[in-house]
């Protein structure tokens, strides 16, 4: 992977390029990205790995993780972006419209998008890829401490903008995809038997109406009835357990 010069630059921004992300096949970690690919409506193809064919590639990705987002160009040059965050605002960038109309508008939008950000990899990296003997524990914790800390904050700053779906502004932001994209497994977790809900119409309406307004987008509501969808949300509970 080499730095691109300023015509490159350009080149990557154009709309006949072809988005190549891989990643496992569930939902996992890579949702934001894989619904603003959606949204973006560009040419993408989902290269899902097994863990086994995962093993034999990792050393040939920028970081050693994945996901990774590979971009060819309309001139056949291509370059690849790691890192969960900077593929998510690379592909905000693209689209023109999903980091606010100013600085202060994309600054919020990144404070919200970082904070969903920072409690779903917390959950994934400390509470499910913990050893057996201590999951039980952390994810108590979690669902304690955690994740009503979270619910709290972003109820109120929602709350406080009018309840519309929006974290900022009247405008879909990479901070609705963001949490909208989370959401789902987020209600799975805390909704199992004997379990005290703690995300709902009734309990957090202006979070629920984030969820609701991304689904009213005619391509995001198309590939939610997919069956690449559905796989990825059948391997996610076979996998997270949520």
């Amino acid at each position: 992977m080499s730095p691109l010069s300023t015509s490159n630059s350009d080149l990557i921004l154009a709309k006949e390029n072809v988005h190549h992300l891989t990643y496992f096949p569930f939902h996992g970690l890579a949702g934001c990205i894989r619904t603003t690919l959606v949204l973006l409506g560009e040419p993408y193809e989902d290269h899902t790995l097994s863990f086994k064919e995962w093993m034999a590639q990792k050393s040939l990705t920028p970081f050693g993780h994945i996901p990774v987002l590979r971009e060819v160009t309309k001139c056949g040059k291509s370059f690849e972006i790691a890192e969960i965050s900077a593929i998510e605002f690379f592909l905000a960038k693209r689209s023109g419209n999903l980091l606010g109309k100013d600085f202060w508008e994309e600054s919020q939008i990144r404070m919200f998008h970082s904070s969903t950000h920072a409690l779903f990899t917390f959950l994934v990296h400390t509470v499910v890829q913990s050893p057996q003997s201590d999951r039980a524990a952390f994810l108590a914790r979690f669902k304690k401490t955690n994740l009503p800390q979270w619910i709290r904050s972003h109820e109120k700053y929602l709350v406080a903008n009018g309840s519309n779906g929006h974290y900022v502004g009247d405008q879909l932001s990479i901070a609705d995809i963001k949490t909208a994209s989370v959401i789902e497994h987020l209600i799975n977790l805390t909704n199992g038997e004997g379990e005290t809900p703690l995300i709902s119409e009734e309990l957090t309406p202006a979070i629920m109406a984030v969820k609701s307004n991304l689904e009213k987008h005619p391509q995001y509501a198309g590939w939610r009835t997919s069956q690449q969808y559905q796989e990825f949300t059948n391997g996610n509970l076979r996998f997270f357990g949520f």
